[in-house]
This record gives structure tokens, sequence and C-alpha cells, in this order.
């Protein structure tokens, strides 16, 4: 008996070890069929081969660094001076990137209430006591030259400064001409954007605006000017300020963002920041920012119309010498919107030198953009000047071509009512028949043929004209009678 166990035993080690394990089968969550073990190594080895190919990647990109870190890249710094300037500033740091964002104020209170996108720099403590200067630009002037050292430190490895400045206080006033003068000292572009006051704030503040706006331009490469009065142009007057100041605002950060587009983003025409230095060569220039988008069918059309037309402004671009404008638009940009942009803008001011470009952007269906910066614009009192004087030519030619008509007419009525009716043309031909044979024509019908021209005539009423006409009449009725008669029957005087 033990021995047919045995046997049964080797049996079935025998049966166990012939026949084939099942394979194993690892089942997923969520109730998907169960993958085989070799299936799950080939989606491993498919996840390997990708790995590989973005490791390959990565390695071709770092080698491609030190070509791409040769390209210079525009550093831009935003510094909003006093507290209106730094304001502005905050509330643009929040829509527009790229740019670095400074607040700088003798107040210190102020500085804290400032967002965290904009770096807070302090000057002038010693002279201020951290308070601010309190409509004091001479103050404002001293705090900031006292910590020159200070701001060539801030200003160090920008390419391009913009100034904000609400012109008016004391420390914006008083301080931005301080900054701008490093700005030059360290060869940095500079462009200033600065706000006047209002009307209704009075007329010192309106003076110390105008002295600090003129010690400034001498020292910028281009400035803005916005006077806070056209704000009414662009919002109700029922508004309330301070949102009346933040349309004003988002205005202005629309302009920074399209600024910044159009040296940052890559386009078919691309504008680098060798073009903005050109075209802003030279100090003191007035400048015209802006930007502008539509969409639709008319876009083209529309947007021209909004880029060229900025409300804040007291001036137009008219007289700019150099102009810089940038167009953004999805892949399906058509050629004839480009060119009905491009002839538009340049018809303005055709001698001007023209820089402009062209960039794809992919977020931007059916819409177009436009960035305009022009360099040299006319001041607001030569503009206008230069207006009337075109009105007052308009005008006097006018008169002249109307003038010129009316003389015209009057003539022509004075040749109509002067010319015989056609029974009196058909007797006078007969009469000149006959005498033609005998080789001479009355003097009587040349004057008639021909009227002498009259120079200098002298108006006459259609009573007048018409006794006039009467009488010519009479008289050649009366030769015609004569002429009636044979020559040998006639009676010799």
């Amino acid at each position: 008996m033990e021995k047919k166990k045995k046997a049964r035993l080797v049996q079935s080690r025998q049966a166990r070890l012939t026949t084939r394990r099942p394979e194993k089968r690892s089942f997923v969550r969520g109730g998907k069929k169960p993958v085989a073990k070799g299936k799950r190594r080939a989606k491993k080895n498919s996840l390997a081969s990708q790995r590989s190919g973005q490791a390959r990647l990565a390695k071709s990109r770092q080698a491609a660094l030190p070509f791409f870190e040769n390209v210079h890249r525009a550093k831009i710094k935003v510094i909003g001076i006093g507290g209106g300037g730094g304001n502005i500033a905050a509330e643009i740091s929040s829509r527009v990137q790229r740019f670095d964002f400074v607040g700088a104020n003798t107040d210190s209170q102020a500085l804290r209430e400032l967002s965290r996108k904009v770096k807070s720099f302090s000057f002038g403590q010693e002279f201020t006591g951290g308070l601010g200067c309190g409509m004091d630009a001479e103050l404002g002037e001293r705090a900031a030259k006292a910590e020159k050292d200070k701001i060539k430190r801030l200003l160090e490895g920008s390419d391009v400064c913009i100034l904000l400045a609400t012109l008016g206080g004391g420390t914006g006033s008083g301080a931005t001409a301080t900054f701008a003068e490093v700005a030059q000292e360290l060869r940095i572009l500079c462009i200033g954007i600065f706000t006047l006051p209002f009307g209704f704030e009075g007329e010192r503040r309106a003076q110390i605006a105008q002295t600090a706006l003129e010690k400034i331009k001498p020292l910028v490469n281009a400035y803005v000017v916005i006077p806070n009065e056209n704000i009414f142009r662009v919002v109700d007057q029922k508004t309330p300020l301070k949102e009346a100041l933040s349309a004003v605002n988002r205005r202005l950060a629309a302009t920074l963002e399209g600024f910044m587009e159009t040296i940052a983003l890559p386009g078919l025409i691309n504008i680098d920041f060798a073009d903005v230095r050109s075209t802003l060569e030279g100090r003191g220039r007035l400048a015209f920012i802006n930007s502008a988008e539509a969409s639709g069918v008319t876009k083209a059309q529309e947007v021209v119309q909004a880029v060229l037309e900025n409300r804040l402004y007291d001036y137009t671009i008219a007289g700019a010498d150099r102009m810089l404008f940038n167009m953004t638009g999805d892949r399906n940009i058509k050629m004839q919107e480009v060119a009905h942009v491009s002839s538009a803008i340049s018809a303005y001011n055709p001698k001007a030198r023209i820089i402009f470009g062209i960039a794809c952007n992919s977020r931007a269906k059916d819409r177009l953009k436009v960035t305009l910066f022009a360099v040299g614009c006319e001041e607001p009192g030569k503009q206008k000047e230069s207006r009337r004087k075109i009105q007052s030519k308009k005008r006097s030619e006018d008169k002249g071509e109307s003038s010129s008509k009316l003389n015209g007419e009057k003539q022509e009525v004075e040749v109509s009512e002067t010319s015989p009716s056609p029974s009196q043309e058909g007797s006078r031909k007969d009469t000149v028949k006959r005498e033609g044979r005998k080789g001479k024509v009355p003097e009587q019908e040349k004057s008639v043929r021909k009227p002498p021209a009259q120079k200098g005539r002298v108006r006459r009423s259609a009573l007048d004209l018409k006794k006039a006409v009467d009488e010519e009449l009479k008289e050649l009725e009366k030769k015609e009678r004569d002429w009636d008669i044979p020559a040998f029957l006639r009676n010799k005087p």
C-alpha cells in the first residue's frame, strides 16, 4: 500500500511539471480589462523611449542656451515718483508684465500702502523726517540730490527708464528732474509720462507743475503730457474720482503693454530695441504713445481711427519726424488690412522716418491691435496756430472760387442778353452776303459780331441791361431798313 501511495505522488508531481501555468494578470482599478504582462512591458518600453527623447531635447536646448544668451533683452524700469506717480505705477503693475516697477517717495507711510509688485524706494528721510514735501518742490529737489548715489544704484543695468509723476506737488515736481539727470549720466533712455493738475486745484499748483515740466524737458529723451481736465473726455462728470483716475491708468497700462509687446514679441516684421533707441534719439521731444484694438469686418478702419485720436492728449502726431508702430493679429491677418493701417499712419506725416512691425499672436482671434509711438510732435499751441492758418487759407480759397464762379455766371448772362434773336441773325447774314459782293462789311456789323472786351466793367442792374439791349435792337432795326433799299436808290447825304 505504501508503494502505491508513493507512485501516485510521483505521478502527480510529474503532471504538475508538464502542465503550463497560466500567465499572471494584473487588474486595473475601475473595472477595466486586465492587461497582460507582455503588454505592460511594451508600454514600459514606449515610456522609456519617450523619456529618452525628452532628455535629448533638453540636452539640445541646453547646448543652444549660449546662443540665446547673447541676444539682448531690454530691461525696462518704471518708476513712480511721489504719491500720485506711485499710485499709477501700483495700478499698472497688476496689468503689465516684464517691467520692473518702483515707487519712489519721501513719505514712508505712502510706500507701505503700495502693492507687493512695486518695489519701495525711500529717499530724503533726513530732510522730511519720513513725511511728504507738502507742495514744496525745492524741498523735493534737495531730498533727491542728497540721495543721488542711491538713485544711481537703483537705475544701473536698465536700458529704458519710464518716469511717472503727477506734477504740481512737492516730491513729483522737485525730484523727477534729478532722476532724469541720473538716467542721462548713465546713458539710459528716459521717457517721462506726466499729468497736470485739475483747474480747480488752483493757480499755484498749476504754476509749480509748469515750472517743473520746463526743468524736466531737456533731461528726458521724450515726454508725454496728460492734463487731468481731459479725463472728462473719457468718463462722465458724475463718475467718482477714484474710478475716473483708474480709467486713465487703464489706458496707460494698455499703452505700456503694447509698447512692451512691440519690443519683446517676435514677429513677421520684427521691431527690436535698436529701433526704439533710434526713435528716441535726442532730448526734450514731445511724444505721442497710444494703443488701440478692434475686431470685425471693419477692424482696420476702426483701429486706425482709434490709435490716431487719444482724447487724453491736447495734441496729435502732427509734426512728428519719427514714428514707430506695431500691428498684432492672428495668423489670418490680411495684406489689405496691413496696407490700410500703414498708409493711413504714414500719410499723416509723409516726411517722417517710419519703422513698423507685424506680429502674429494665436490668442488674438479676429482682433487687430496697433501700438503707435511718435516722437517730435508739435506743441499744442503751435498745432492750434497751424490749424487756424489752414482753416483761414481754406476759407479764402473757397471765397475766391465762389466769386470767380459768380463773375463767370454774370458774364454769361450779359452775353446771352446782348446776343440777337435768330431772325435778326438771318437778316444780318443776308446783308453780309449783299455787302460781301462789293467786298465790304459794315463797321456796325463787325462790332455786333465781336463785341470788344471791356476792362473794369461796372456792375449794372437787370433794368439797365434791358434798356441797353432795347436801344441796340432799335439801332439794328434802323440799319436793316437802310440795307434793304438797293445801294443806287439810297439817298446820299
